[in-house]
């Protein structure tokens, strides 16, 4: 099933921070987009999770030294 999650990142000093998050999200297997904000200090990502998980989404997100949090995930059936 597709699912879209919202993540609040901390850590992000500038639009580069933003872009490196938004490259390696775009990057993994199963993602379908990603959208990262340094403005809004946040990232949406759509994805499917039979192909990979939030947990790993997360992962790697932590890896590039930012501390993603759930702020919003939704499902939908495709």
């Amino acid at each position: 099933m597709n699912q879209k999650v919202e993540f609040k990142i901390d850590g992000m000093h500038c639009n580069s921070c933003a872009a490196l998050i938004e490259d390696e999200l775009k990057d993994t297997a199963g993602v379908q987009s990603a959208k990262a904000s340094f403005d809004d200090k946040n990232a949406t990502v759509e994805f499917d999770d039979e192909v990979v998980q939030q947990a790993t989404l997360i992962k790697k997100i932590q890896e590039l030294g930012y501390q993603p949090t759930v702020s919003r995930s939704t499902t939908s059936v495709m």
